[in-house]
């Protein structure tokens, strides 16, 4: 009966470590919002957080299985329906968002500036009395800027991506937009926006700053989260990461 003990044993270990090399850390973004994560031009998920969390698989373990919904505003509900472990997303830490997520180490502020048609100034909230706006639905800037719109005068409409509300303002649909600063910076550089979209009044959205999120109480993947940001942080790896997709440091 002992003998047939360690063959069991061995079995067990086997199925163990099977299915330990076949796990993945899931990681859920949406390819919407460059430079944090977009779709390159071989049609690969690409940017910033990408990268960050590919060097943050290697110093903890872990293999990356990327989940992309898509749509920004998906990203906290496959989270908490507990179809992702992680979200890497260029998601400002708000305390709103706090009472459904849990942040990592905020690794990047959270600058806006507004992004306009050339005709239309804005340097002040109050320059936008009279403006037509768009911003992606369910993002820091839409939670920003909707609740203003009576008290300034100003319409806003959402939409999925960023990309539609420049184009908006490019078929003259639209006079604004809010975007996080890297990433007007890259669309201002884009053909099809360049000259015909121009930069305004940049300031902090939040003092949060950019932030991994996991699923509240999920302490320990926060600490691992926390623990491998803070090796980067020491070793210069994340201002490399930051210069070479233009972002600032904290």
């Amino acid at each position: 009966m002992k003998k047939l003990l360690i063959p069991f044993a061995l079995f067990a270990l086997a199925l163990s470590l099977a299915a330990s090399a076949s796990a993945r850390l899931r990681v859920a973004t949406a390819s919407t919002y460059p430079p944090y994560e977009f779709i390159n031009a071989r049609g690969e998920l690409d940017g910033f957080d990408r990268d960050l969390m590919e060097e943050i698989g290697r110093r903890i373990g872990e293999k990356i299985l990327w989940i992309d919904t898509g749509h920004y505003d998906m990203v906290i509900p496959t989270l908490i329906t507990d179809r992702a472990d992680v979200i890497a997303a260029g998601m400002s830490a708000t305390p709103i968002r706090a009472r459904r997520v849990l942040f990592s180490t905020p690794y990047v502020p959270t600058m806006a500036c507004f992004v306009t048609a050339p005709t239309a100034k804005v340097e002040k909230l109050e320059d936008l009395k009279g403006l037509r706006g768009a911003v992606p639905i369910g993002t820091t800037q839409d939670v920003y800027l909707t609740p203003k719109a009576e008290k300034y005068g100003f319409t806003v409409k959402t939409f999925a991506k960023i990309e539609e509300c420049m184009w908006d303002i490019v078929t003259g649909r639209t006079d604004f937009t809010l975007m996080d600063v890297p990433v007007a910076e890259k669309l201002l550089t884009n053909p099809n926006f360049k000259d015909k979209t121009v930069r305004g009044l940049t300031f902090q959205l939040t003092g949060a700053g950019k932030a991994l999120a996991v699923k509240l109480g999920d302490t320990r993947l926060k600490e691992k989260l926390d623990g491998a940001l803070a090796s980067m942080e020491a070793d210069g790896t994340l201002d490399v990461l930051r210069g070479k997709w233009g972002l600032g440091k904290k």
